[in-house]
């Protein structure tokens, strides 16, 4: 594997430094901040939601419990409270 050498200023190495997980090396972290860029397009977005297909939030109880919240909104009120 080959290697180089970076000058960069020193604010800017606090701030890989402080980046930086525990174990994950200098090339770990900015690979990992270089990967999480914000998208570009609307494409990039959609591409960026990939992995999230098919994948739920929430079980099929909670969803149930969600919609008969919406219906009956004053019932779940009274509820949250009562089991807070």
């Amino acid at each position: 594997m080959a290697f180089t050498t970076l000058s960069v200023r020193v604010d800017v190495a606090q701030k890989l430094k402080a980046a930086k997980a525990v174990g994950e090396s200098y090339s770990d972290t900015l690979e990992r901040l270089l990967e999480n860029q914000p998208a570009k397009t609307a494409g990039e977005w959609l591409e960026s939601l990939r992995p999230l297909e098919g994948v739920s939030l929430f079980s099929a109880a909670t969803r149930a419990q969600l919609k008969r919240d919406q219906r009956h909104p004053r019932a779940s009120t009274r509820r949250r409270r009562a089991a807070s």
